[in-house]
């Protein structure tokens, strides 16, 4: 599990971690049924409080894409292949559909959109 916190930029810190581990979790990096550090862990290993981290983790929960077991922790929600991939499809469009507004407020048209795409992908 890999978190980089962006201490400057304006999203959240819990929204960064949940953004993270969606990703890793939705590629595959983070296996089903893995246990994820406990809040307090993860909390000290960043240098940020617990509630930042239980915030992220309740995101992931409200995802599907973990679930916790009370006196034990939290874990990776299994999931088949195509279940993932469904997932993976739809947290990515979510995602797009936030950050277009920025590029609409930017006046980007969508040909320069897709030359963007192109050229950083």
């Amino acid at each position: 599990m890999d978190i980089v916190i962006a201490e400057r930029s304006d999203t959240p810190i819990y929204e960064q971690i949940h953004v993270q581990l969606a990703a890793q979790i939705l590629n595959g990096r983070l296996e089903p049924s893995s246990m994820l550090p406990s809040i307090r862990t993860v909390a000290r290993e960043l240098g940020i409080s617990v509630i930042t981290i239980k915030k992220a983790w309740e995101l992931l929960e409200a995802d599907d894409l973990i679930y916790t077991r009370p006196g034990k922790g939290a874990f990776v929600s299994p999931h088949p292949r195509d279940g993932l991939t469904a997932k993976r499809h739809t947290f990515a469009v979510e995602r797009f559909r936030h950050d277009a507004r920025f590029y609409r407020d930017l006046a980007i048209t969508r040909d320069e959109l897709i030359d963007i795409v192109k050229q950083e992908y």
